[in-house]
């Protein structure tokens, strides 16, 4: 190995001893004078740079329009298009071809067939131009240099490519017009198709402002550009780089540059024809703020259409609403408009956005219209006809509907909601709300509570333009809440004078209409619909009002009905075989059993619970019952009819002195029966008759209860006759204790006991 090592650095030394023993070559020295073979080579070198340049054109061209580089690209065209006639028309003196005996068109034909592929990226620049000034996304500058494009390319002056951008602009709304969310929108898609819109709107204004408009005295941007394309002297204000365009720059920016570097001075330093001081490359500020304020307008008044289109969508006045303050956050934030043009747009979305709730405030009165025109028609039909539903009578009536519990919600549901409704549905029950009465009602109810949650909670701001827009909503819906209120009081009256009073269907029904307005008039609806100023008739009638009187005219028909259907077995009752040759001691069974069906009809209303409501509709019926009876002949028995009246006189004293007609007609029937009787003597004084009268309705003031008034009249439990009540006993015996009497005779038949009935099993 050091051996070979050896000859290898052997063999390096010999070969550098060779080299040096070599002799330099020659220098030749430069001539001055060029021969003609130079010049001809120099010629084809700048020949080959021109037709190279020609021939790549067409694949820069294709990459400057792929990257929207609109300016770069009709520079390039027109440089290339310089060189055509450099080429072909002997534009240059000093190096013109056919001195060097070359005929580029005889003896280059590609020239010519090149630039007509080239020359037909001309329409191809100026369309994809005009094009991409759809985008309102691109910034100002690159609108400007498209702008250009249209100005150098095209020849067109830049008043009109202003006009081209705002067409643009305006075709680029109309397809975002066009565009609309799902159906049944969300609030983010709605939000989305409005924003677009006000985006490319407000982006369209501030580009042209930041392109055309000149400020402090400073030239715009277009003008500061082709004033930089003229001189190559840039703007004291600046100018962005993308728009600091020369030839040169345009050069060296193509892959192929350095094949460009024995082109001529003059194609190197060539620059587009500009005239800056024509009218033709400048534009007026008043021309711009026209034109501006026009294209602002139409573009709005498209929008409103839109919004209206869009809005629709939704039926939400909490998502309106919350749309609305969006857009008013996003306007005053706003730096691409002027505020002028800002309060038109807020003026605008509050008057679309108030509009659209108006109308879905409308359209759920007029839903509530007529889904309570049916629901009560539904209902009056059940009635009327118990053989489709058995059920719809016991339903009717609160008495049956206090004892129907509700069904409580089971372990999985002790949630907040389910429990709400559980309580609510007590409530109802309580209040003596029907299911079928809910069902009628609630459609109004839930509509009126809808309503009341958007003016009370979404409705809400603390600016002047919000309060006034909450002030005119309140007043725009109040038409519409009035004909509701209207609608659904005619409806009822329809409905009560469509039913006779033939049968007691027909006057269950009748009764249920009168609850439907009597519930109606004391419920949170009214209230809610804040209808209690704005709903007038005549002036002077309320809706309420119209309700009482609606409701009053259906109890009076039931009250008629009542008592004719109570006298009317009263009449063709009879007494009972083994007991009219006793002794009369107190009323008859058939006035009990008129009294008792009077007292069922009364309690079969469901107004036990409310003394003032109970003592109004007892008072009149009592009172129309007793004095019908006085008109018919009933005194088969005298006695007994004199205990009869002396009963009927005690519960005439409960109502209090407002019943003297009725008492001067009983005391005058009772002198005239006395006066009839041959013997005195089986006649009861008056101080007898009235201890008797008040020792049996103190035995049925339970089962009167109804006909009674609530509470008793003072003095009507303090008889010294009769035992003394204890306090424990006050609220169910408001009369008193009656005294213990083994010879007591029952005023109504009861049924004997059975031998068996102790042993029956009571759970």
């Amino acid at each position: 190995m050091a051996s070979s090592a050896q000859r290898v650095i052997h063999a390096l030394e010999d070969t550098k001893s060779a080299v040096l023993a070599q002799r330099p070559p020659s220098i030749s020295k430069p001539t001055l004078v060029k021969t003609n073979e130079d010049v001809h080579l120099q010629a084809l070198q700048v020949l080959a740079a021109h037709i190279k340049l020609l021939l790549d054109v067409p694949e820069h061209i294709w990459k400057m329009l792929e990257k929207k580089k609109y300016l770069s690209a009709t520079w390039l065209y027109l440089l290339s298009r310089v060189v055509h006639r450099a080429l072909v028309r002997e534009e240059q003196d000093e190096e013109a071809w056919r001195n060097l005996s070359i005929d580029v068109p005889e003896s280059f034909p590609l020239v010519q067939r090149q630039w007509e592929v080239v020359a037909q990226f001309r329409s191809q620049i100026v369309h994809k131009a005009v094009l991409s000034l759809r985008d309102f996304t691109t910034s100002h500058e690159e609108t400007c240099a498209t702008l250009l494009t249209l100005h150098l390319l095209d020849s067109r002056p830049l008043s009109d490519t202003l006009t081209v951008l705002l067409d643009q602009r305006s075709k680029s709304l109309h397809t975002i017009f066009f565009k609309n969310p799902t159906p049944r929108g969300s609030m983010r898609e709605i939000k989305e198709c409005i924003l677009v819109a006000l985006q490319s709107i407000s982006q369209t204004m501030r580009t042209s402002r930041d392109v055309f408009q000149t400020r402090n005295s400073q030239l715009s941007l277009i003008r500061a550009t082709l004033e930089f394309i003229q001189t190559d002297l840039i703007p004291l204000t600046g100018l962005p780089s993308e728009l600091q365009l020369t030839t040169h720059s345009l050069l060296d920016s193509l892959p192929s540059s350095s094949h460009f570097s024995t082109l001529p001075q003059n194609l190197t330093s060539y620059k587009p024809h500009v005239d800056v001081n024509s009218q033709f490359s400048s534009l007026p500020p008043t021309h711009l703020d026209e034109n501006l304020s026009e294209w602002f307008q139409k573009s709005t008044d498209a929008l409103r259409i839109s919004c209206q289109t869009w809005l629709s969508y939704t039926d939400s006045v909490k998502i309106v609403w919350s749309i609305r303050n969006f857009l008013r956050a996003w306007l005053q934030s706003s730096v691409a408009l002027e505020p002028s043009e800002i309060s038109h747009l807020k003026a605008l979305f509050d008057e679309v956005c108030s509009e659209h709730i108006v109308e879905i405030w409308r359209m759920g009165l007029s839903n509530a219209e007529t889904a309570f025109r049916d629901q009560l028609t539904s209902a009056v039909l059940s009635l009327k006809n118990e053989s489709v539903n058995h059920f719809a009578t016991a339903d009717a009536f609160p008495l049956t509907h206090l004892f129907d519990a509700p069904s409580l919600p089971t372990v999985s549901q002790m949630e907040d909601l389910p429990l709400q409704k559980y309580r609510a549905s007590l409530q109802r029950q309580l209040s003596g709300r029907v299911s079928l009465l809910d069902n009628v009602l609630k459609t109004l109810e839930k509509c009126a509570v809808a309503l009341q949650g958007d003016l009370m909670q979404v409705l809400r701001g603390d600016d002047t333009d919000t309060n006034s827009i909450i002030t005119w909503l309140k007043e725009s819906y109040q038409p519409d809440a009035k004909r509701l209120c209207t609608a659904a009081l005619d409806d009822i009256e329809i409905s009560a004078n469509t039913l006779p009073n033939e049968t007691e269907l027909d006057v269950n029904a009748l009764v249920f209409v009168g609850r439907v307005v009597e519930e109606l008039s004391s419920s949170s609806f009214v209230s809610d619909m804040s209808c209690d100023e704005a709903v007038v008739l005549g002036k002077r009638l309320v809706p309420l009002l119209l309700a009482k009187s609606l409701y009053d005219t259906t109890i009076d028909r039931w009250r008629e009905f009542t008592v004719l259907h109570v006298l009317s077995q009263h009449r063709i009752a009879v007494p009972l075989t083994d007991l009219q040759y006793l002794p009369c001691t107190s009323p008859s069974v058939n006035l009990m059993q008129s009294l008792l069906l009077l007292a069922e009809a009364i309690q079969k209303l469901g107004f036990s619970g409310e003394s003032m409501r109970h003592n109004h509709l007892a008072d009149r019926t009592v009172h129309l019952f007793i004095s019908r009876l006085l008109d018919l002949e009933w005194e088969h028995n005298k006695i007994q009819t004199i205990h009869d009246i002396g009963f009927l006189r005690k519960i005439v004293e409960l109502w209090g002195p407002h019943w003297d007609d009725v008492c001067g007609l009983l005391d005058a029937k009772t002198s005239r029966i006395r006066d009839l009787i041959g013997d005195p003597d089986d006649i009861p004084s008056d101080e007898r008759l009235s201890r008797m009268s008040a020792d049996q309705l103190a035995r049925t003031q339970t089962i009167l209860a109804a006909i009674l008034p609530y509470p008793s009249v003072k003095g009507a439990s303090s008889s010294s006759e009769r035992s003394v009540s204890s306090d424990k006993f006050a609220a169910l015996l408001p009369l008193g204790v009656p005294f213990p009497d083994k010879d007591y005779r029952a005023a109504i038949e009861v049924a004997k006991p059975s031998s068996r009935f102790a042993l029956l099993l009571v759970k």
